[in-house]
């Protein structure tokens, strides 16, 4: 079988894998497909599980925080509760999204397209669940969460005693099951279960499908030279349409509000009856002067180095893709930028969980201020930046000299 690079658009000829294998790029070094024996089943197993250890995270106790007698104490469902009905409907919503509704919402799911009722759906309506799943993959924001978690533990430590309830060990387990659960997704597996993929002739693998006058269905992956899918009915291009352009303008408009995030307070602790209003670098500040170092470096590379570093290596890539100098080496900016995207949410997600748990009333609380508003949309507008980029077009040129 041949399939096409999603990352380079490459054909490279795909021969039957054997447990635990591979298909590797020679290319550009992206993943094409992989194989794992008895994948369906692993994969309503650990879905199952993971519902399981979500459910059972939420009513527990999640976490306490204690000083001077006064105790506070709260579960997953009581901080949804606390931000909404107190606090802001933003954070409530995100964390609500995040946390709960996008698990949820994934690993039902998988569960359906795992079941015989995947098979007997109609195309059109098989493509619509394939394309939800394939945006929800990511928005995975569950294990940024656990680590924000630990991020503010560090935080309190040196300020009250901090404990672990039920909740806390159920959501480490359910976090484990869900990342085993979205790398077991096999979206060629998922469409060989659904339609037949119809190979279309005079295919030449180690040249790219543009040069062929193919175009590759970005819902199925299946390669064809009409204006729509044969396998799933999706609308084909050859390359995202304007897809440069689109990503710099949600670029730009993360740019703007990176502003705003930075320089307003993003959260403010009131400690014996004083306001201390603190920004994302005030806080970097205030954990290095108190020698949590590992913290402080986590936290100003996730939260100020990141968003910049993705502004400048997103423009780096559209520069890349007129000149065609190295695209290799491109190509893999732009992985990085997938992977690294999510990891700002960080400072978001330490707010959340601070506001949430640190209300001792005028002894010691926390209360969220606008400056996590700027700084949420920024991270999601430099998300959507980097979903809207065709990463092809770096290559197009390179393979125009071939």
């Amino acid at each position: 079988m041949i399939l096409a690079c999603k990352q380079c658009d490459s054909l490279v000829r795909v021969s039957s894998l054997g447990e635990q294998q591979r298909a590797i790029c020679p290319c550009c070094g992206n993943q094409i497909v992989s194989y794992q024996a008895n994948q369906q089943q692993w994969l309503i197993a650990f879905s199952l599980t993971t519902l399981l250890f979500l459910l059972s995270s939420l009513y527990p106790t999640f976490i306490s925080f204690s000083q001077h007698g006064l105790v506070q104490q709260i579960s997953l469902w009581q901080a949804f509760d606390l931000l909404a009905d107190k606090y802001s409907l933003v954070l409530s919503g995100i964390f609500v999204f995040s946390i709960f509704l996008i698990p949820l919402f994934i690993c039902l799911l998988v569960l359906l397209i795992s079941s015989h009722y995947w098979q007997d759906l109609n195309p059109h309506n098989a493509r619509y669940l394939a394309r939800l799943l394939n945006k929800t993959k990511t928005l995975n924001l569950a294990d940024i969460f656990l680590v924000a978690v630990l991020v503010s533990v560090f935080k309190l430590m040196s300020l009250a005693d901090i404990g672990f309830g039920l909740g806390f060990w159920a959501y480490i387990l359910f976090v484990v099951c869900f990342i085993e659960t979205l790398s077991l997704i096999n979206e060629t597996e998922l469409w060989e279960r659904q339609q037949m993929f119809f190979q279309p002739a005079l295919l030449h693998d180690g040249k790219s499908a543009r040069a062929q006058e193919l175009r590759q269905c970005l819902t199925c992956a299946q390669l064809t030279r009409e204006s729509h899918c044969p396998r799933c009915y999706t609308k084909t291009y050859y390359r995202k349409p304007n897809s440069a352009q689109r990503a710099i303008a949600w670029m730009i408009t993360a740019a703007v509000f990176l502003i705003p995030a930075n320089i307003l307070p993003i959260m403010n602790t009131i400690n014996l009856g004083n306001d201390t209003p603190a920004t994302i670098f005030s806080g970097v500040v205030v954990m290095w002067e108190s020698g949590s170092y590992p913290i402080a470096i986590l936290i100003f590379i996730a939260s100020i180095c990141i968003p910049i570093a993705k502004a400048i290596a997103l423009f780096y890539l559209i520069l890349e893709s007129k000149k065609c100098t190295n695209p290799k080496r491109a190509s893999k900016i732009y992985r990085w930028l997938e992977i690294m995207g999510k990891w700002s949410m960080i400072d978001v997600f330490v707010v959340i969980i601070l506001v949430s748990l640190v209300q001792l009333g005028t002894v010691l609380s926390v209360e969220p201020q606008i400056g996590i508003v700027f700084f949420t949309i920024m991270v999601l507008c430099q998300i959507v930046s980097v979903n809207s980029f065709d990463p092809r077009i770096l290559w197009d040129k390179f393979h125009n000299h071939d």
